[in-house]
């Protein structure tokens, strides 16, 4: 599966926590993805909205790891970050369908 990698932080604001906000789509055709589930740093959890969006809030400066989203059927993606700065930070997940080889593996 392709994941789409990105190195992020977040920017400064008057904010204490950060909040990273972002938007689900479809790797193939860019369109917003509803219901998706979407995991960050620290085991915070979010589902995405009609529009694709979601917001993971309560993040404590200096976490890292990454914001990954993923459906029942394998299709998955990943953003890895760098430890986070208090404010906002925007972010796109695109989604892509699991690998060939990987559905294989699993049959055998």
């Amino acid at each position: 599966m392709a994941l789409t990698a990105a190195l992020v932080a977040c920017s400064a604001e008057a904010e204490e926590d950060c909040v990273v906000k972002g938007v689900v789509v479809d790797v193939q055709d860019g369109e917003p993805l509803v219901g998706i589930r979407v995991e960050g740093p620290g085991g915070t959890r979010a589902v995405s909205d009609p529009r694709g969006r979601f917001i993971l809030t309560g993040l404590e400066e200096g976490l890292e790891g990454s914001v990954r989203a993923w459906r029942s059927d394998g299709w998955e993606g990943k953003i890895p970050l760098r430890p986070l700065k208090a404010g906002s930070l925007e972010v796109t997940l695109r989604l892509s369908p699991p690998r060939e080889d990987a559905r294989s593996s699993e049959g055998e």
